[in-house]
Order: C-alpha cells, then structure tokens, then sequence
C-alpha cells in the first residue's frame, strides 16, 4: 500500500521531496517534449506542476529524460566493484542494469552471487540479476565452481534475481540434456534470457519454446528479424567487441518497440 506521506505529496497536501524546476520532459508515451516541473516523493515521481518541496532544483530548460535500463551486463567485464561501476555509468544516463554473475559464479559459485548481491545492495543503481545458468561454461572446463539446477533453483528465490541467465548451451536445449532442462524447469515461469547465435530455422523454434525469450547475439538483421518473429525479445548490443547498433537499428520501429531493447553484454575498462 501507498504510505500516507508519499499519497499527501501527490495530492499536494504534503511537499514533495525534490521538485525539478523548469526541465524540458521528455514523455516517452506521449512521444513528445514539454516544458514543465516535475516532482518526486519517496523515490516516485507524484506529478507535474509547480508545488511546494524540501528541495527545488532550476534545471533552466535542461532535458529530463527516463534513465537508461541495460538489459544484459556481465559487471565483471568492466573490472571494476559494482560500487565503481555504478560511479562510471550512471553519469552517462544508465540508472538500472540487468546483471548475470556468471563470470564471478564460474570461480567462486554461490559465494560469488552473494558478493554480487551484498555489493549492489544501497548502490544509486539500481541492479538486479539473472541466475546464472551456464556454470561451468561447458563440459569441457572448470573454473572453479559448479552450479547445480537444485542450486540455480535457491539462486531463483533471492530477492532480486528475476530469472534464469543466458543459456549458452543451446546444444544441450535441443539434445534434451537432463541437467540442462533440470535448469530451465526451475525457472519455468520467470524471464529466461538466451544465447543462440545464427540459430535459425526449426532449431530456433524448438529453443524458443523450451523457455529463452531474448536474444543478444544477433549480428545480422535478418536474424534478429527471423527470431522477433519468432517471438523473442532482441536486445541490441553495443559493447566493447560485439558492435551491433548499426546492423540491428533499422529492426526498431514504433510496432516492434517493445520488444526491442539496449545492452551492452560485455563493457571493458578501457572503452
């Protein structure tokens, strides 16, 4: 339930906590731009409009604009902490990530993700997590940890873990192999991300159905095309090696808008 302060400050009987003066809003509904105040309580925004609060900022006709949301970031990648991380990308406008620990996971397992979780915990970011699906990378290396379809199911109940991460091993989707399927059961009605590159045809069908809904692998359009059809999500990547904004632009419009999204997968220090 609403509290009584946050629903006074809407109806104007209380102040609001910060009232942004004089910004050019950006409505991202309404597709356009108008000049206005906004304000915000307890973290929500209460409304628009000129009204009283703690704290008043003139934005003196500066865009104010809704924070950018990463849809798929390995943190490690940057190696940087998560408290680091956050100083580095919320000036640029990114004010929520999705993150999948596998990278932290392969080396320490559940000790890892509890470090990823502690470390996120009172950040400006706002930082949620898939459980990562995919450790081991493959059969063939160990890096130090292993992470069971029973333990990706305790991983699943921790506050901020919304689904199951990236599943790598699309060979094991379409070969049926029991651990791999144990995983994707213990997410059965949470978001499952994928990872499927150049995966087309009846295979893209089969992986589809057994549970991943988004891709990020798509280098070429008529792929990305082939599995929006498909009904996966397409996260357009822009990271450090994988560029693929330019190839996969042209996917977005005003019908296919919400299903397509950013990412950046895997962001080094140095770019």
């Amino acid at each position: 339930m609403i509290g009584d302060r946050l629903f006074g400050a809407a109806k104007g009987d209380e102040p609001a906590d910060l009232l942004l003066r004089g910004a050019r809003i950006v409505d991202v509904i309404l597709g356009e731009i108008r000049q206005g105040d906004l304000a915000v309580a307890g973290g929500y925004i209460v409304g628009f409009g000129a009204r009283k609060a703690e704290e008043i900022i003139d934005l003196k006709g500066k865009y104010l604009v809704p924070g950018l949301i990463d849809a798929h970031v390995h943190i490690e990648s940057s190696q940087l902490s998560p408290a680091e991380f956050a100083r580095a990308v919320l000036p640029h406008g990114t004010t929520c990530v999705i993150a999948d620990p596998h990278e932290i996971a392969n080396v320490l397992g559940l000790r890892g993700i509890r470090y990823m979780l502690r470390a996120t915990e009172s950040l400006p970011l706002r930082v949620f997590f898939m459980a990562p699906s995919c450790v081991p990378s493959s059969p063939l290396e160990n890096a130090g940890a292993t992470l069971s379809a029973e333990e990706i199911k305790e991983v699943l109940s921790w506050d901020r873990v919304l689904g199951l991460g990236e599943v790598m091993n699309f060979p094991g989707v379409l070969s049926r192999d029991p651990e791999v399927w144990a995983k994707l059961e213990a997410a059965h009605g949470k978001p499952i991300d994928g990872h499927a590159p150049g995966l087309s045809g009846y295979e893209l069908w089969a992986y589809r159905l057994a549970g991943p809904r988004t891709e990020h692998e798509c280098t070429l359009l008529r792929e990305a095309r082939e599995k929006l059809r498909a009904g996966m999500h397409i996260l357009i990547r822009e990271g450090t090696t994988a560029r693929n904004l330019s190839a996969l632009i042209p996917l977005l419009s005003a019908h296919t808008a919400p299903f397509v999204h950013f990412c950046t997968d895997d962001r080094h220090p140095e770019t």
